[in-house]
């Protein structure tokens, strides 16, 4: 349930006169991510001098939830000692992707404060980038060898479980540590007590290489349905695992991060600055700008077609507007088809199609025009006609861009997104002021 206002006011009224016994008492049914939609409404103050209440256990799991700004506010005031103990209690991953927000002389303090085996995990996750395999894996995990018993296993289950959350899966490796097969805890609680993980095991089971990138670890997951999979060097060594409540962050991560593209930015500019959130969109509205002004130099180069006929002026709006808008439509479409695995259908198809969705809706607006065209200017006729076939090549052109564009940044290893927003609108201006004012100096003199 949401957080209420009328609770973030009595927590900020007990904040303010120090009364932390009832501070804690209304922390005491509240599950980790409740506490921090809490931390997240107060103000900058309030949220250091609340985080500070919470035994190590809770907080470890709380500031996992936290935005980046929040979790600056909460261990701004900390010392290194009692960050450190928060750090060791988190899991790897999220415990890793904590220290690599600090800076970097903070972060060598925080790791000293560490167990070696704790600052050695975390340093071997911090040399991944963030959006690989390796970036969002955890090390944490249960690895047995294939001579070792069910009996034994389990043993070891019971006595790490408090160490190592959702435990889905055991991985066997060989004495280098190299993955030979897996066993799904519910087939290792349904056999025999003294068989052994070779004769149980999966021989052939599915991984993630380190470096693959983490939206196809996504689509790995989505694809075969999967809890968790491991993570191996290219050598077939395991160094990790990646489980599903990761990947559910991820998508919601990648999609956010798409639909800011599509809109022309490249974060959350909802919760940032003004001269940050002006600096991040500069860019995007210097292409539009720029696809202005070049279609500002085209339309006066057929400055004498618009005077001579200056009806022609009156429609170039809906014309330019349609294609642009069914050119972000299919922007849209094809970027979240390619996220979702539809990049391995043929290109030629999809083009193709999208072409005649672009035929279909560009001659049934081209008739409405059309008529609304021969009603506004009976005398010229043929206006009619040259903004029938205007609509028509604007918006299949339209389909045409937000198809290829979307393929082409993603086979150059790039965000199919970028194509969204300004270079589709921008495309559509030169072509549609092309195309229009072309057809008309053709048609008409």
């Amino acid at each position: 349930m949401p957080v209420k206002a009328t609770d973030v006011k009595l927590l900020q009224d007990y904040i303010e006169k120090g009364w932390e016994f009832h501070i804690i008492d209304m922390l005491h049914d509240l599950k980790p991510v409740e506490i921090a939609e809490l931390i997240e409404a107060l103000d900058e103050e309030s949220r250091g001098k609340f985080f500070v209440l919470l035994d190590v256990d809770t907080a470890s799991e709380v500031i996992a939830e936290l935005s980046s700004e929040s979790r600056e506010d909460v261990i701004d005031g900390m010392s290194d000692k009692d960050l450190a103990r928060i750090v060791q209690d988190m899991d790897s991953d999220d415990a890793a992707d904590l220290v690599g927000d600090l800076h970097a002389e903070r972060a060598e303090r925080v790791l000293a404060e560490l167990s070696p085996e704790d600052s050695y995990d975390i340093k071997s996750l911090l040399k991944y980038p963030e959006d690989t395999a390796g970036g969002i894996m955890q090390r944490e995990l249960i690895s047995a060898h294939p001579n070792a018993t069910v009996d034994e296993v389990i043993a070891q289950i019971r006595r790490l479980h408090t160490e190592i959350n959702n435990i889905y899966m055991v991985y066997v490796v060989d004495n280098r540590r190299a993955l030979v097969g897996t066993v799904p805890l519910v087939n290792l609680i349904l056999s025999k007590p003294d068989s052994t993980m070779a004769q149980i095991m999966d021989l052939d089971p599915l991984t993630v290489p380190v470096a693959m990138d983490q939206e196809q670890v996504a689509n790995l997951f989505k694809r075969y349905d999967s809890m968790v999979l491991p993570v191996v060097d290219e050598q077939g060594f395991l160094l990790g695992r990646i489980t599903v409540d990761d990947i559910v962050d991820i998508m919601e991560e990648e999609a956010t991060e798409d639909m800011f593209m599509l809109a022309g930015a490249e974060e959350d500019l909802l919760s940032s600055s003004v001269v940050r959130n002006a600096s991040t969109r500069i860019p995007w509205l210097f292409v539009s700008w720029m696809g202005g002004v070049l279609a500002s130099f085209l339309i006066r180069e057929f400055e004498s077609t618009i005077s001579r006929v200056v009806g022609l002026a009156a429609f170039m709006p809906i014309i330019l507007g349609m294609g642009g808008n069914v050119g972000t439509q299919t922007v849209a479409l094809i970027v979240r088809g390619i996220a979702t695995g539809a990049s391995s259908m043929n290109f030629r198809s999809i083009v193709l199609k999208q072409m005649g969705v672009g035929v279909l809706l560009g001659a049934m607006f081209a008739v409405m025009l059309g008529l609304i065209a021969f009603f506004l200017y009976p005398d010229e006729k043929r206006i009619s006609i040259v903004v029938a076939l205007a609509i028509t090549i604007s918006m299949s052109l339209a389909s045409f861009m937000g198809t290829f564009l979307p393929f082409l940044f993603y086979k150059l290893d790039k965000d199919p997104a970028i194509a969204s927003g300004p270079f589709v609108t921008t495309t559509m201006d030169i072509l549609g002021v092309t195309a229009y004012l072309g057809i008309a100096g053709l048609l008409l003199f």
